[in-house]
């Protein structure tokens, strides 16, 4: 009966592809999400690598200026200058500055001032600019240890710092002035700079002082403040998306990803293909059972098919039993035993190609004489014991290769191989003598007796079986006419029989 909801055919195939296709996106999300986290930590170790570059280009800075502040505070707190800035001449603090400018040659000027900034000689020969007399003019130069940047003749740019001369009381007598280039701090920049990467010092007035490197496009940054100079430093690196390490890793996790899928392809085609093999031997093995056909034996690949194959294989050994059943039963005579009508009708042509063959084949046409007298006298009881004594003995007399069926009522039919005309009486004899026998020993004393026809097979051409029984029903008819319990052969054999 139809149900009111059909439930739609699902595809097999269609569920094995979104099975791959689910473990495949799942797969891919665990990538995107390892992925995600190695951009992530490479950013970060990004970040603190930069910041460790810039922490170590500061420290050398740092170092860089710190010197040359020890070197003008311990030259103005040498006890020579002392002296020579209370009582010495203009022309002999001149030349303890030069004196001093030889003995340091990578500083770029060296010059006494007084406590106004005044310098003390000639500026020009000191090596001092009119934009740095005009900076120590200023009423905290003397003070202030900030160095000063000046960048107004090309090639000579550097930085000024300055360092009080004081009396034992702290009264300023005046000061040191030193210049020194701006490359000797871009030497430890460029010292410091990872490839790929820029540092960048910038005053406090936002101009850049020294730079080694350019970083385009995406970038990260780190500012670092220079102690006691205003002055900030910029270290830039490009923004990478992996390291080399990361890249390994996503063309690792792209690699697995692929072989998964690969993997899993080819397992769920080859489960796919067997799970139908599975499917086609059951609708196959349940097609011959509909079609009345031998049923082959399904044997399943996986357990969750075992217990409907072995269902269907229950059932189609029973049904193959019951079907060789009524196949027997189609074939036997159910009173006798012997083969019937059909079975005979079954077996002549092969009977008839031996003939062909020019081997010796017989046809006996064997009928019970007076069997309607016996039936009508004893009743039909009798009757069948009688066909049971002829069939018992016909079994016991023909040989494997021979055929005796019962044919209807009390009319039987024998196909003899390899005898001759002779053989073949010798045999009607031997049967002859066997029923009476069996009567005998039934304790029936009937007075009956066997009549047959014979003719052989392939005798005349096309040859059938319709016509090799009328042939001996014709030699069985004369047989009964002579009187019956006796061989009437209808023609010699075509060839002699096998000795």
């Amino acid at each position: 009966m139809p149900t009111s909801n059909p439930r739609p055919s699902a595809s097999l195939q269609r569920h094995f592809l979104w099975l791959l296709l689910s473990v495949a996106g799942l797969f891919a999300a665990g990538i995107a999400l390892s992925l995600w986290f190695s951009l992530q930590a490479s950013g970060q170790t990004q970040q603190r690598l930069l910041e460790l570059e810039a922490t170590q280009a500061r420290v050398s800075l740092v170092r860089r200026l710190d010197y040359y502040h020890t070197l003008i505070d311990n030259i103005a707190r040498d006890p020579e200058l002392l002296d020579l800035m209370r009582v010495g001449s203009i022309e002999a603090q001149q030349q303890w500055a030069l004196s001093r400018q030889r003995l340091l040659p990578d500083l770029l000027g060296l010059a006494l001032v007084n406590p106004q900034g005044g310098v003390l000689g000639e500026a020009v020969a000191l090596r001092v600019g009119p934009s740095c007399q005009q900076d120590m003019r200023r009423a905290d130069t003397l003070t202030d240890i900030r160095p000063l940047l000046h960048r107004e003749v090309a090639g000579s740019e550097h930085i000024d710092l300055v360092s009080a001369v004081r009396e034992m009381d702290g009264e300023i007598l005046g000061g040191v002035f030193l210049s020194v280039r701006l490359t000797q701090l871009q030497r430890v920049v460029d010292d410091s700079r990872h490839p790929d990467h820029a540092l960048t010092l910038i005053d406090a007035a936002g101009s850049t002082i020294v730079r080694q490197g350019e970083v385009k496009g995406a970038l990260r940054e780190v500012r670092l403040d220079i102690p006691q100079t205003g002055w900030t430093l910029l270290a830039q690196a490009p923004v990478q998306r992996l390291t080399r390490g990361g890249e390994m890793q996503v063309l690792a996790g792209l690699l697995t990803l692929g072989a998964v899928l690969l993997l899993l392809g080819a397992t769920m085609l080859r489960l796919r293909r067997t799970m139908l093999r599975d499917i086609v031997s059951t609708r196959d093995a349940l097609t011959a059972l509909a079609r009345d056909e031998p049923v082959p034996e399904i044997v399943p690949h996986y357990v969750e098919f075992e217990p409907a194959a072995a269902d269907i294989n229950l059932v189609a050994r029973h049904l193959q039993a019951q079907r060789a059943r009524l196949e027997h039963l189609s074939l036997t005579d159910p009173l006798t035993g012997l083969p019937n009508r059909r079975a005979f009708e079954t077996h002549f042509p092969q009977a008839l190609g031996l003939a062909e063959r020019q081997h010796p084949v017989a046809l006996v046409l064997l009928d019970i004489d007076h069997f309607k007298a016996v039936n009508d006298r004893y009743g039909h009881g009798v009757g069948d014991q009688v066909l049971l004594a002829l069939a018992q003995s016909l079994k016991e007399l023909t040989r494997r290769a021979d055929l005796a069926a019962r044919l209807a009522g009390d009319e039987f039919v024998v196909l003899l191989s390899g005898l001759d005309a002779a053989g073949v009486d010798a045999w009607h004899q031997r049967l002859a003598d066997r029923f009476r026998s069996k009567l005998n020993a039934f304790g029936l004393d009937l007075q009956t007796s066997l009549s047959a026809g014979q003719t052989w097979l392939g005798g005349v051409t096309g040859d059938t079986m319709n016509a090799a029984l009328a042939r001996a029903d014709r030699a069985l008819y004369q047989a009964k006419a002579r009187g019956g319990g006796q061989l009437v052969q209808d023609a010699a054999p075509a060839v002699d029989a096998a000795e």
